[in-house]
């Protein structure tokens, strides 16, 4: 489905943690609304979720995810993994089919059984993978991701590779741009930088 607005959505699992990297353009149609958009939002200490598809739906979604984490967290008195974030995510995204979020989905984090990355699509399909890439800048972006991958990465070489997909993204997808936000999840918490 075409969207009015547009993105490049980058994750890579890696050995020692998980890195998630997205353009940040804000477009509607052809009108350009920001280059500061907010792509990625930190949900828990070592959970991202990174979006591309409609603004207010993305949003919306990130803030109702925040408290059902901290209502599951008090019942079950322990941190949300990223498999059951991911569900969480599926499970509202299914709920919703028939008057769908247009979101694209990527969650990325580092819990008790490592690193996890998951991608999730309007309908709330849920798809544990390596890497992936999403968003209308998606071609490209995959193309230096399929070129570039390789098991057994470590975050630091992620990082170089997630940039360059979502630049490769940027370069060719009118409807993404800006800078490149690249948030790093590993065991110790997520940190977050901006390439220009």
């Amino acid at each position: 489905m075409s969207l009015p607005t547009g993105a490049t959505v980058v994750g890579i699992k890696c050995t020692d943690g998980t890195v998630v990297a997205t353009d940040s353009l804000v477009s509607w149609g052809t009108l350009v609304l920001t280059n500061k958009g907010v792509k990625a939002f930190k949900l828990t200490d070592t959970i991202v979720l990174a979006s591309a598809g409609l603004t207010s739906d993305y949003q919306m979604l990130v803030n109702r995810l925040r408290a059902q984490i901290r209502l599951y967290e008090l019942d079950n008195k322990k941190p949300i993994t990223v498999k059951a974030l991911s569900k969480m995510v599926a499970n509202t995204l299914y709920a919703r089919r028939f008057m769908p979020l247009y979101v694209q989905t990527v969650i990325v984090g580092v819990d008790k059984d490592g690193p996890a990355l998951y991608t999730l699509d309007m309908g709330g399909s849920l798809i544990p993978d390596e890497f992936t890439a999403t968003g209308t800048g998606v071609r490209t972006a995959y193309g230096v991701l399929e070129k570039d991958y390789r098991p057994n990465l470590t975050v630091k070489d992620a990082e170089g590779i997630a940039v360059n997909a979502v630049r490769a993204g940027i370069e060719r997808d009118v409807q993404s741009g800006g800078a490149i936000r690249v948030l790093v999840v590993t065991k110790d918490g997520v940190t977050e930088k901006v390439v220009e």
